[in-house]
């Protein structure tokens, strides 16, 4: 937990406005009497003139891969083939080759050009990753190539060689207008192993293609998969799985606005549980795959498994070779049963290795009950993202409805009827209400740290053949973020079969998206130049990196509504040297060129900044001469490092 959230206070008034105090360390260098000189130095890579196989080359085919192998290398699809850049922006051009899977060496070799027809090589640089010199405008072109030894220098596979990769920098920036963004699959694979490439990848595009703003890549839930600033995704583990967002943020140099795009993909081990009915078709598909002949392996074979229940041993299948398992005309017997894939391949010192997918389960319930139901946010009733299975931003004190339909639609007598409905434990129940009566009995079982099952005695309503139940509830307090999904389920037994076979049948999967909705600053220190000469009544501006488009704060605002946020910062103290034990004669003052104001903030609290309504909250940074500066007053100043504690206050109207 941040030390920012530890020390959150949160204070209610009258007139339904709330704080948030945070507290910060502002460090001022000690004060020096010799030059501290930062210089960037220039670009030192050596060019030497290339002779006869220069580029440009014909630039190779993707790599092809086969299921889970390479089996053509090339150039991953990730690299940029044109990236738009300001004046001393630090960037680092990325390319990755591949290969099938052979124990190698791999050296590349770049290119750099200005014109698309003089080229010149880059030396001293053998990997895939080039740091490009953008202290001068201009456009420049670069190609690489790829080489695959063996350990005794026989060149085995290549050379491939990228894309042109055109290179523009700017002397000011461009904004960004529109972005989305696409990933290479819409599955990402956690199984793992070592010959597997489980990395899909995010690639943006942003209109104008000129824009020069990073895109800054994140994800939804950072335990189940990463995101690196290249758009590469991979799994953490095997453990997690499930749905994320994967986010792309561009933070806008000039109109200060923030463009955001996001895109779901489903992380797991390739295969997904299947609900069926008797007598179904069904087929489980490994996803994941590369969808380049899916089915063509070499040296592969796949071998599928089940067992009857969790209890039982594993059982091989006919061997088929197959990323698909097609069960027929099901039978009850095959409820419950479980399922994964193996795949076998042999190394390069011919050793049988093996790895396999998750598991997963067959259910197969009887159409004898009929579930149809659906739930409704009362207290948000206007948000276009929710449905009738589907509440989208949920928040503490909201109240819902969630109603059921249960239907005997075969006329059947029935017995020993029991209505199971998972709830997350953030929520309580406030009232059960079945056809005209309210005073139902339920039991509410802790099933894990997330959810509860409700579980209703039906047996006393088995002569009907139609019920309708309302639920409702009241959401208690939410600490994080979170999804939760509820399949109600309804179980029980043929009156008239006296062997009392027993059936169950599944409603429609309800899906709940938490919020806090509240807001959580990330407030950064702040540090100021070295004061060189003491003049009286001077100005000091802070360091280069606590500058635009650097933020002095950063916002995570999971409101639901955006009302305005009043921002104020007062200092606590005078700024002090505990090693001196002296105090610096000097006042932090807050300048707004705005309405040309100064306040100091040692006087009173001062205001910062204030959002509009329907204004999200992203970021607050300020140019060099606005925002927090200190001014120097008359007095002696010894050397040393002086702080103070600022304590920020936001406060939102209702």
């Amino acid at each position: 937990m941040p030390n920012w959230y530890r020390q959150l206070r949160r204070k209610y008034h009258d007139d339904r406005t709330f704080q948030f105090l945070f507290f910060l360390t502002i460090i001022i260098t000690p004060i020096a009497y010799h030059s501290t000189v930062q210089s960037a130095s220039a670009d030192t890579t050596d060019l030497q003139t290339y002779g006869q196989n220069s580029p440009p080359f014909t630039p190779s085919p993707d790599p092809i891969k086969r299921g889970i192998f390479y089996t053509q290398g090339g150039f991953k699809k990730n690299y940029y083939t044109f990236k738009s850049l300001t004046i001393n922006d630090d960037f680092t051009l990325n390319v990755q080759a591949v290969h099938p899977p052979i124990p190698l060496l791999l050296t590349y070799s770049w290119w750099t050009s200005d014109n698309q027809m003089d080229w010149r090589p880059i030396s001293n640089n053998k990997t895939g990753n080039l740091k490009v010199n953008t202290s001068k405008k201009g456009i420049k072109y670069y190609q690489v190539k790829a080489v695959y030894k063996t350990l005794t220098g026989y060149t085995i596979h290549g050379p491939y060689y990228s894309k042109i990769i055109k290179v523009t920098i700017n002397e000011k920036p461009i904004d960004t207008e529109d972005l989305s963004i696409e990933t290479s699959s819409p599955y990402l694979l956690n199984i793992g192993n070592s010959i597997l490439d489980n990395a899909i990848y995010a690639t943006g595009s942003r209109n104008p293609e000129e824009a020069t703003d990073p895109i800054i890549w994140s994800t939804s839930d950072d335990t189940i998969a990463h995101i690196n600033s290249n758009g590469e995704i991979t799994p953490v583990d095997s453990d997690h799985s499930g749905n994320i967002l994967i986010k792309a943020l561009v933070k806008n140099s000039i109109n200060k606005k923030n463009k955001i795009a996001e895109k779901v993909i489903r992380v797991g081990g390739g295969l997904d549980d299947i609900d069926a009915k008797l007598g179904e078709n069904v087929t489980f598909k490994i996803q994941g795959l590369s969808d380049n002949k899916r089915d063509d392996f070499n040296n592969i074979s796949i071998d599928w498994c089940y067992k009857k229940s969790i209890n039982d041993e594993w059982v091989e299948l006919i061997h088929n070779n197959k990323t698909e398992l097609t069960l027929n005309n099901l039978e009850s017997k095959l409820d419950g049963s479980m399922y994964h894939a193996v795949f076998s391949y042999t190394d390069e010192h011919h050793k049988k290795k093996t790895f396999q997918t998750n598991d997963a389960q067959l259910t197969i319930s009887n159409s004898i009950i009929g579930i149809d139901n659906q739930i409704q946010n009362t207290t948000h009733k206007d948000d276009p993202l929710d449905t009738k299975t589907n509440l989208a931003n949920v928040a503490k004190d909201d109240k819902l409805t969630y109603l059921l339909h249960l239907s005997n639609a075969n006329k059947t007598n029935l017995k020993d009827q029991t209505l199971v409905i998972p709830l997350p434990l953030q929520v309580d129940i406030t009232k059960l209400k079945i056809n005209d009566e309210q005073n139902i009995e339920y039991k509410l079982q802790t099933e894990s740290l997330k959810r509860k099952n409700l579980i209703i005695d039906l047996t006393k309503f088995k002569d009907r053949e139609d019920l309708n139940i309302e639920l409702n509830l009241k959401v208690g307090p939410i600490s994080t973020n979170f999804e939760f999904e509820s399949k109600p389920v309804i179980y029980g037994t043929y009156l008239e079969n006296s062997n009392d076979s027993s059936y169950h049948n599944y409603g429609s999967t309800i899906s709940f998206h938490f919020i806090t909705n509240m807001f959580f600053p990330s407030i950064h220190d702040i540090t100021f130049n070295p004061i060189q000469t003491y003049a009286p009544n001077s100005l000091i501006y802070r360091l280069n990196d606590t500058n635009a488009p650097n933020n002095i704060i950063d916002f995570d605002d999971q409101r639901r509504n955006f009302n305005p946020v009043k921002i104020m910062v007062a200092q606590s103290h005078a700024l002090y040297d505990q090693k001196s034990k002296a105090y610096l004669p000097a006042v932090l003052q807050i300048h707004n060129l705005t309405d040309n104001t100064i306040t100091n903030v040692s006087d009173h609290p001062a205001f910062v900044a204030i959002s509009t309504r329907d204004q999200k909250l992203h970021y607050l940074n300020w140019n060099k001469n606005e925002g927090l500066l200190l001014r120097l007053k008359p007095g002696s100043i010894n050397p040393g490092n002086y702080e103070t504690t600022l304590n920020w206050t936001f406060i939102e109207s209702a």
